[in-house]
């Protein structure tokens, strides 16, 4: 037919592209770490009605002209990721995360081992950071997948060990009860390690109660002349387990030291005294079960592998378990801090940021996420380092990144810009009318 109808048409399909797009930006408006688009068009293709010539200076020749082109409209050039960081919004969850920068951050399927080559390693990138922790101690994603950094060094980041004291267990400590004796003039008494003391009561099980207050008081008591061994074990506590062999008259009694450190046994326990119910009290030796105490042992600060790996709880070597972390905290390099039920500091692992030379040659996946493509040239794990790959921010998420009084704007633009195309070809119609009409 005519190719005003046509280029009308190519101009109604790529307005309409574009409010595609426009109407894609809108509906993100809300959606964390989202990065906007933009549609550009170019011309559709060209005919020459007229082809250019040069010039001849040949006697009789004439001097060249341009070629003359119809154009068919207008179509796509290209739709273009804008990948300036969106605006931060703040998060009451310390585990959230964003960067303040050009970076990704490196999520996916389980890679088993180590790594360094991002681009065959078949993971994704991000840019929202909303991380949380499975019930294998991974760091993972709200999506499911596995977060990526650098581990520690094996022998790094450990907390300090605080100091335990030693603590020893009589075995079969024995003891003689004295019944009181007005007639003889005695007083009750109980004797258990070779440490006497006089008691109030004649029951041998409150007078194991009175001994062990007596012994573990915080002083001597001068005044009191019956009493010359009071505070004797005065640096410990004691725990007794009673004997249901009311024959022996036995009780397990177990020391430990009220301050870390102490590591010396009493000196004053050196015999455990046992005697029948009726008989006559003698020495027996008894001994000590030793727990030994925990010296202080500093922390090792943490080193971070170059190695890139799925973060998780490290295991405390103490315990051989993973640590209970209560508390997390992400600082701007990507360290990640926890705090254990013991109220320590513990270094989990360090974040891996993912700079890439071409932003706008990756590929967009399900999600928020981005796979490399042919043309996004280099692309490399690093450590965040505050430079143009740039810094993590914790306890807040970035926002989209849409322009929303721009959009708008474009939005009326390419209304306006396909209404025009559609009156070309309604203006078209009415040419083609009049063509029709004189054949009457």
């Amino acid at each position: 037919m005519v190719r005003s109808m046509i280029a009308g048409v190519a101009g109604l399909k790529a307005h309409q592209s574009k409010l595609d797009v426009i109407g894609n930006n809108i509906a993100n408006v809300n959606t964390w770490g989202f990065k906007s688009y933009s549609y550009n068009f170019q011309d559709a293709m060209y005919s020459n009605s007229i082809s250019s010539t040069g010039g001849s200076t040949v006697a009789g020749a004439a001097g060249g002209h341009n070629a003359s082109q119809v154009g068919y409209g207008s179509t796509l050039s290209s739709i273009s990721t804008e990948f300036n960081t969106g605006a931060p919004s703040p998060s009451s969850n310390n585990m959230d995360c964003m960067i303040d920068g050009t970076g990704f951050f490196l999520v996916g399927n389980m890679v088993n081992g180590t790594f360094e080559d991002v681009e065959s390693s078949g993971l994704y990138l991000s840019r929202v950071g909303i991380f949380r922790v499975d019930n294998n101690g991974y760091l993972v994603d709200n999506l499911g997948s596995y977060v990526y950094g650098y581990g520690l060094v094996d022998g790094t980041g450990t907390p300090e060990i605080t100091a335990k004291p030693r603590a020893y267990t009589i075995n079969g400590a024995a003891f003689t009860a004295v019944p009181a004796d007005d007639a003889a003039g005695t007083k009750a008494s109980i004797t258990i390690g070779g440490i006497n003391v006089v008691t109030k009561s004649s029951d041998p099980k409150e007078q194991i109660d009175e001994w062990i207050a007596v012994v573990t008081a915080d002083k001597p008591d001068p005044v009191d002349p019956d009493q010359p061994n009071k505070g004797a074990l005065a640096g410990y506590k004691i725990e007794k387990t009673d004997d249901p062999d009311t024959v022996k008259n036995t009780v397990s009694l177990k020391l430990t030291a009220k301050v870390s450190g102490v590591a010396n046994a009493p000196a004053a326990i050196t015999s455990a005294n046992w005697a029948p119910a009726a008989g006559t009290p003698v020495n027996v030796p008894f001994s000590f079960e030793e727990e030994q105490p925990v010296d202080r042992v500093p922390s090792i600060p943490a080193i971070y592998s170059d190695q890139l790996t799925a973060i998780r709880i490290p295991t405390d070597p103490e315990t051989g378990q993973r640590y209970d972390i209560q508390g997390w905290t992400m600082n701007e390099d990507g360290t990640i801090m926890g705090t254990d039920v013991n109220n320590r500091a513990i270094p989990i692992a360090q974040l891996a940021l993912v700079s890439v030379e071409n932003p706008n040659g990756l590929e967009k996946q399900k999600g928020y996420y981005y796979t490399p493509g042919a043309n996004s040239g280099v692309v490399e794990a690093i450590k965040p380092n505050g430079g143009p790959v740039g810094i993590i921010k914790s306890g807040w998420l970035e926002m989209a990144n849409v322009d929303l009084a721009n959009e708008f704007s474009n939005m009326i633009t390419t209304q306006r810009g396909f209404q025009a195309n559609s009156k070309i070809i309604t203006v078209t119609d009415e040419m083609l009318q009049e063509l029709v009409n004189m054949k009457r």
